[in-house]
């Protein structure tokens, strides 16, 4: 094996001594001045100015002069309409009320925690008679 390392290791040695052909020669081309740009170098951004922000502003409002008022906005996206007062208020009541203490949102007032650790099933048995005794759920 180490024969073969060998041996390969020589055999390449010439290969990379070998001078790689050179690029053909070429006729030297006449120097030629480069085209005056029409409307100005492109790659910087023009300079802000007051008048120019003006113009894009009248642009703007040419393309749609009546803009959306901000709170329709957001109408029919997801195929929701902003809440009504009633449907605020229901929320609101239902978040607020005492919970029912041998239902799921017992602990809605009195998390089952131990440090970051969520406390779930039997286990929360505990913190369930916690939260009668605290009045946390009825």
């Amino acid at each position: 094996m180490k024969g073969i390392v060998v041996a390969a290791c020589l055999m390449a040695t010439p290969l990379a001594a070998w001078p790689l052909p050179e690029a053909p020669a070429s006729a030297p081309r006449p120097a030629v001045k480069p085209a005056e740009p029409v409307a100005g170098d492109l790659s910087l951004p023009p300079p802000l100015s007051d008048e120019l922000i003006r113009k894009a502003v009248r642009d703007t409002i040419a393309e749609d002069p009546h803009p959306v008022d901000p709170a329709k906005a957001t109408a029919g996206v997801y195929g929701t309409t902003t809440p009504s007062v009633h449907d605020r208020m229901s929320a609101a009541f239902e978040q607020a009320k005492v919970p029912d203490c041998l239902h799921d949102d017992a602990l809605k007032l009195q998390p089952a925690h131990i440090g970051p650790v969520a406390v779930v099933g039997p286990y929360s048995l505990p913190w369930v008679i916690a939260a009668v005794i605290r009045g946390k759920c009825r």
